[in-house]
């Protein structure tokens, strides 16, 4: 229908903007529901048996987290008689939240219903679940940081980076992949969200400009699996460039933008005594970091043999990077932007956690 789509960017936009400016936890229960029902359509646009099964199993996760939700609200409620997120001083309700957020995006041991989903989405809905998506749950994590113990937060960011990166090494599928790699950078971004707020903020900032890209470019080589990679230098060697920028970007590598976070992030930790967190969070990313550079040899640093004239199947399509594609990579890859936002963060002078 042509006014869905209009509809939808509405209803999220309305959403955020509630994230944004509200504290009251059935304000934003109400909006985490309509943000997942916006979205819905959008997973199951095309009459397809995987994208019904995303779409079902995508709403069947946020609804049990969000019934965690307003579980969370009315145990608070009943001890304390405030729906006010920042007054949440009941222990039971503080868990239950804290466990509903990070079913919400994607955490160990909560992470198996990415990879699922996120298989069976079109490229736009994904892009939305891996980058805006987790923006309201971010968001309520940071109003309850300063109540969830340091040693979950540590506990379930060393795991997500760690498992991640170890279900990624053997695994084929594009899509899969890149939600792997998106329940390892989510680690990355909530292991400082009690030390430095701000520094999570440039993490997902920089994660969504550069997942954005990736995919962005993954749809326009209209590739599924690492096989398919083989050939993407020779259908198109610009996007093949792109993709490769995007993936080096994303894994952390210098001097790309992706490297800027990971590099304060350890700095961060270090200076606040949590040495061992930054070493094992350095340890666990270098699986990923693998399954990075397999795709990028894949795509950009070997070529299938070529000993025949005729036309092959994979000859027919020359897919072109759009302006776009080029804007985000361009935006994923350079440190100019994000070298005056730590300069920025370098100033300011974090509180360290109790």
């Amino acid at each position: 229908m042509p006014l869905s789509q209009p509809i939808i960017l509405t209803t999220l936009t309305a959403t955020t903007l509630v994230f944004l400016l509200s504290t009251h936890l059935v304000l934003m229960w109400a909006a985490l529901e309509l943000s997942t029902l916006a979205i819905l359509p959008l997973i199951a646009n095309k009459s397809h048996p995987r994208a019904i099964e995303a779409s079902t199993k995508y709403f069947l996760m946020q609804a049990m987290a969000s019934t965690l939700i307003i579980f969370s609200g009315a145990l608070n409620y009943e001890m304390t008689g405030s729906y006010q997120i920042a007054e949440l001083t009941d222990l039971t309700s503080m868990i239950v939240l804290t466990l509903a957020l990070f079913i919400k995006v994607g955490l160990v041991p909560f992470h198996f219903w990415v990879p699922e989903v996120l298989q069976g989405m079109p490229t736009a809905p994904a892009i939305f679940l891996l980058t805006w998506q987790k923006l309201g749950p971010l968001v309520m994590l940071f109003l309850i940081s300063h109540l969830i113990s340091l040693k979950l937060i540590f506990m379930v960011a060393v795991l997500s980076s760690l498992i991640a990166g170890w279900m990624g090494l053997n695994q084929t599928q594009v899509r899969k992949l890149m939600a792997f790699s998106s329940i390892a950078q989510m680690a990355w971004i909530i292991v400082i969200i009690k030390y430095a707020p701000s520094l999570t903020i440039l993490t997902f900032y920089i994660y969504s400009t550069t997942v954005s890209a990736t995919l962005l470019t993954l749809d326009k080589m209209s590739t599924t699996s690492t096989k398919h990679l083989i050939t993407s230098f020779s259908k198109s060697p610009t996007a093949a460039t792109l993709l490769t920028l995007s993936l080096l970007s994303l894994s952390g590598l210098p001097p790309l933008a992706g490297f800027l976070p990971k590099w304060l992030t350890v700095n961060q930790l270090v200076s606040e005594k949590a040495t061992w967190i930054a070493l094992l969070m350095l340890m666990a990313s270098l699986l990923s970091l693998f399954f990075y550079l397999r795709l990028w040899y894949n795509s950009s640093s070997t070529l299938p043999p070529n000993t025949t004239n005729t036309t092959r199947l994979w000859r027919k399509l020359t897919p072109q990077s759009n302006l776009t594609i080029n804007l985000l990579v361009l935006a994923a890859t350079t440190l100019l932007l994000s070298a005056t936002l730590m300069k920025a963060i370098t100033k300011q002078e974090t509180p360290k956690a109790k």
